[in-house]
């Protein structure tokens, strides 16, 4: 029987494709048992957005870094500090609030999530391949006319390139971080037992014995 969101029939899968979605739905099981339940603080729309503006801003340094790389190559210490200690944090951090769900294998999510996974890598592959006309038109424009081109400028395209599918894949999980669902109030619900009288057992029991004599 074929899985309803494989766009491959099962029959048709070879071997080592079927060892890959299972080391890939591995891999997310793992990943939620360690980071599944951190940040319970951050874990809201709020919090989320911020994270998708931090990652967003980085990669904008990073991309300035990369036009950089055109034209000197110390553009590589400010290029590593962006990618170590601020997008790939706020990128893990993502990840972990948002349940993976941009990374998931489709039988790990359900209904709304799947749809939601697969409208956002739509969206990302689109601008993925549009971008990607920006290094060549660029490569074109500039050995328009010329014999040679310098070898700083190839690096510069290359590193340009990286950046473009670094930031194409990036877009499913800041769409799904900034649509990120406030927490329910009933998951944190408290049981509230029944309020019973603080009368002491005596005094319930002379007020009972009062009540007879009088009657």
């Amino acid at each position: 029987m074929n899985h309803p969101n494989s766009a491959i029939p099962e029959s048709a899968k070879p071997s080592w494709w079927l060892r890959y979605e299972n080391w890939q739905a591995k891999s997310h099981e793992k990943f939620l048992r360690r980071w599944g339940t951190r940040f319970p603080r951050l874990r809201n729309r709020r919090s989320a957005r911020r994270l998708v503006i931090t990652l967003i801003l980085s990669w904008i340094l990073v991309f300035v870094c990369s036009i950089a790389a055109f034209f000197t190559m110390w553009f590589v210490v400010p290029f590593l500090v962006l990618i170590s200690l601020v997008f790939l944090p706020a990128l893990y951090v993502l990840r972990a609030i948002t349940l993976n769900v941009s990374d998931a294998p489709a039988a790990a999510l359900d209904e709304i999530q799947l749809s939601t996974r697969n409208a956002a890598r739509s969206l990302a592959f689109t601008v993925l391949w549009v971008g990607m006309f920006i290094p060549y038109l660029l490569l074109i424009a500039i050995s328009r006319g010329s014999d040679t081109v310098d070898g700083q400028v190839i690096y510069g395209t290359g590193m340009l390139l990286i950046v473009l599918v670094v930031a194409a894949t990036s877009i499913p999980i800041c769409i799904v971080g900034w649509w990120l669902s406030d927490p329910d109030p009933e998951d944190y619900a408290v049981y509230d037992p029944p309020q019973y009288s603080q009368v002491p057992p005596h005094e319930t029991t002379n007020a009972t014995n009062t009540g007879g004599l009088d009657q």
